[in-house]
């Protein structure tokens, strides 16, 4: 087997790691504690005004942090193993290394975010009937604005 050389993570990165699991978690004990007071429909999709506008049965809620947790677990390792995601196979400067571990601890906390906010519409418009959550587009959009500003400060950083 090879053994591949982590990379260190600075105070921040943790800090951004653990925020990220609790975020995880906090959306799985949601689920877990909405999930008997859920109608056996449940909207699943919404429109760009947030209405519902998809249903399905209560059971495809968990799909959303299964995937979610598995992807940001996965962006976690990718950062922490560098050498085994980057592609092409070449050595990288301690800049990449920086930038590549912001990126993708960045981008496992994104999902995380947006998970949370993703079962929260859920459970919210599925228990009350007519319910249009119309802030819910420019919370996405903020969110992942805020995103590509920091993966951008950090590439850009790296550059130089």
């Amino acid at each position: 087997m090879i053994a591949y050389k982590n990379t260190h993570f600075s105070n921040l990165d943790y800090i951004l790691i653990a925020l990220t699991i609790v975020l995880l978690i906090f959306s799985w004990v949601y689920i877990i504690i909405s999930y008997n007071s859920l109608p056996s429909i449940i909207a699943v999709h919404f429109d760009i005004l947030g209405k519902p506008n998809g249903y399905n049965s209560k059971e495809n809620i968990w799909f959303a942090p299964f995937v979610s947790t598995i992807l940001s677990a996965g962006f976690i390792l990718g950062a922490k193993y560098q050498k085994v995601v980057s592609f092409p196979k070449r050595k990288l400067n301690a800049l990449e290394k920086k930038s590549n571990i912001k990126t993708m601890i960045f981008t496992a906390l994104l999902l995380a975010t947006l998970c949370l906010l993703i079962i929260h519409t859920i459970i919210k418009s599925s228990k009350i009937k007519g319910l249009e959550l119309h802030w819910i587009m420019p919370i996405v959009i903020g969110i992942i604005l805020i995103y590509l500003a920091l993966v951008s400060f950090y590439k850009f950083k790296s550059i130089k």
